[in-house]
């Protein structure tokens, strides 16, 4: 616990457990908060209803057709947004990792549905702020209504670039923009997969016989080397060609 911010940030209340003021330090480092002190974050979430709630791996945090009613802000743990199809088939959207904000485009929408279901995919702590607290919130905090509309326009221009990934690549295109994507974070020729071959078939909504036979394919092409999660990059540009 961040005692230096609990003699900063009074209590909420008699009954305050400080339950989010330990994590004010990592809710100022980016996203919703950017650009505020830990004190000034303590003391914006102090000032209206907010609660804090926990989550066991495996549990889902919410259901896909919920209403919208609150912004979540992930404070620790990884989850993972998931739909499922008519046929019964399960999309995987994506997973994040603390400090993420969670439907800020679903909360003042027309209908404020939400579209996908979260599940926690570790042990996992949030924080929600309901619609008016956000409301009030950004009605006092320009610093915290510039970030939201920011944050809006990440998420349009991510799930923008998703579907036109689903819309328009086939399999061993999808692997392939992967690929290069994970070699542009990583910064090496030499990656880490994040995720398993399970996993990854989620994602790109296929079954995993499918998603092995197109890395076995580009391996045997020599485009790249795989060994479980490790992918050697050996041929970058006629990987970029194939995705053409």
């Amino acid at each position: 616990m961040n005692m230096q911010c609990l003699k900063i940030v009074e209590p909420c209340n008699e009954h305050c457990s400080f339950c989010f003021l330990q994590y004010t330090d990592l809710m100022s480092s980016e996203n919703l908060f950017h650009g505020l002190s830990h004190q000034e974050v303590g003391a914006v979430v102090k000032s209206v209803h907010h609660q804090v709630r926990n989550f066991s791996k495996g549990e889902v945090v919410v259901h896909e057709g919920d209403t919208c009613d609150n912004l979540i802000f992930l404070l620790s743990g990884v989850v993972r947004t998931e739909f499922m199809s008519s046929e019964g088939q399960v999309f995987v959207v994506e997973q994040l990792e603390a400090p993420a904000t969670l439907f800020p485009a679903s909360l003042f929408s027309s209908e404020r549905i939400i579209p996908v279901s979260v599940h926690a995919d570790t042990d996992c702590r949030a924080l929600y702020l309901p619609r008016e607290s956000i409301r009030e919130v950004l009605s006092k905090t320009p610093v915290v209504m510039t970030n939201f509309l920011r944050v809006l326009s990440n998420r349009l221009q991510f799930l923008t670039t998703k579907m036109k990934m689903f819309q328009f690549l086939t399999l061993r295109g999808k692997f392939i923009r992967h690929i290069l994507e994970l070699h542009h974070v990583q910064q090496s020729d030499e990656l880490i997969l994040q995720h398993s071959q399970q996993e990854l078939a989620e994602i790109f909504g296929v079954a995993r016989p499918s998603l092995a036979r197109v890395i076995r394919e580009l391996h045997n092409e020599e485009l790249l080397y795989a060994k479980g999660k490790k992918i050697k990059i050996i041929d970058k540009q006629k990987l970029q060609q194939q995705m053409k």
